[in-house]
């Protein structure tokens, strides 16, 4: 750990102490990383940790569920459902279509995408996928027919992946033993996972003319996600990430996110915190008129506290999120950590620490993520800055 910062606590231990709203020696610096290039390369999460904590930053490792956390869900190994996927050209479209269809006892489920040239799948489709909602012609789900049908897809696991995810679980315990770092379980989704299974604009509507069905939607997705959470509890997930970047109000109107999403978040909260572990949610933008509701959920932390693209005012956020939950956040990932310059890198660091960081329970963390294309010169500028404010009382 750098002399500037402080030393003796374990990431484990700083990471935990902010998240209960307290502080640790300093601010803790978190990262979301898509950088497998610079300066450093990584095939696990071990590895990965082992290097980001050389930097004198903190890191996590993430248990995913079996067949994975929900946008990577592989639906294609479950048992009992026959699932095809064929190409089609049609000479109304510019690209050719993948249809893909599972045959299960309560009848067909189909999806139709365009197979674009940046199409990441090959020819295949993911049941749940950032990537289908801009290119599907067909979504899975249409109306109360498929909910039976969709069951089918979210089902328990077999003894053979059970027995892969314990094994996965037992890897990752050892790790985050020897690393001093936290275990996570995640991610959860529940709005986002309804998007990605109905469209946008038919969420858009269906939560106004058919909010029943959207509600029994999202019982069907919160119950299996239940499910998913206990497993991961049950291996000793200290922390339940949950994915809400489709829960904000560009999604959801705050009548709707009160009706539909509040009373199963609440479940899923309440199933964590019975276990003894924490509930981090992850909603980067139009959560403002939501905060009440966010103290309601009993929420530990806030993942996306963003002042330049999520329009999150710090100090209005610290005054009434800062004695409820943990903050993590303060900077803008994609614009000022991009594209700015190191200066500017700098003073949004200090401006962060300055405000979120007094009392503890906050996070340093450039929303959403460092990628490949982010210089690393300005990644070098916020942990310098960082560094130099970090070390508590701050402020």
């Amino acid at each position: 750990m750098p002399a500037s910062v402080g030393a003796g606590w374990s990431s484990h231990d700083r990471l935990m102490s902010a998240m209960r709203g307290e502080e640790p020696d300093h601010v803790p610096m978190w990262q979301l990383w898509r950088n497998r290039d610079v300066p450093f390369t990584y095939a696990t999460q071990s590895e990965r940790v082992e290097a980001v904590l050389s930097l004198g930053i903190d890191d996590t490792l993430l248990l995913q569920p079996p067949l994975n956390k929900t946008e990577h869900y592989d639906v294609n190994r479950i048992l009992g459902v026959e699932i095809t996927v064929r190409r089609v050209q049609d000479e109304t479209e510019r690209y050719p279509l993948l249809v893909k269809e599972y045959d299960t006892p309560d009848g067909v489920m189909r999806q139709v995408v365009r197979e674009t040239e940046d199409w990441p799948y090959g020819p295949d489709v993911r049941l749940f996928s950032d990537h289908n909602v801009s290119r599907s012609k067909e979504f899975p789900v249409k109306g109360p027919d498929d909910l039976p049908r969709l069951r089918h897809l979210l089902c328990e696991p077999t003894a053979d992946l059970m027995a892969e995810f314990e094994g996965v679980a037992t890897s990752l315990r050892q790790d985050a033993r020897r690393l001093n770092v936290v275990l996570e379980g995640g991610w959860t989704a529940l709005g986002d996972a309804a998007l990605w299974l109905l469209g946008t604009e038919a969420l858009l509507m269906l939560q106004m003319d058919q909010p029943d069905f959207v509600g029994e939607l999202l019982d069907v997705v919160c119950e299996w996600e239940m499910r998913r959470m206990t497993y991961l509890l049950d291996a000793g997930a200290e922390v339940i990430v949950h994915s809400a970047w489709y829960e904000s109000t560009d999604f959801w109107t705050p009548r709707n996110y009160r009706r539909l999403l509040k009373p199963r978040l609440k479940r899923m909260v309440d199933l964590a915190h019975e276990a003894g572990a924490l509930f981090s949610y992850i909603c980067t933008a139009s959560w403002q008129a939501l905060m009440d509701d966010f103290i309601d959920l009993g929420f530990d932390s806030l993942m996306g506290v963003d002042p330049v693209q999520g329009s999150a005012d710090l100090q209005v956020t610290k005054e009434r999120l800062g004695r409820h939950m943990c903050l993590w956040g303060g900077i803008n990932g994609a614009l000022t950590l991009g594209h700015g310059a190191p200066e500017e890198v700098c003073a949004a660091t200090r401006e962060a620490v300055r405000v979120l960081g007094p009392g503890g329970g906050f996070v340093l963390y450039a929303v959403d993520q460092v990628v490949t294309e982010t210089p690393w010169s300005n990644v070098e500028s916020m942990i310098e800055c960082w560094r130099d404010v970090a070390r508590y009382p701050v402020g």
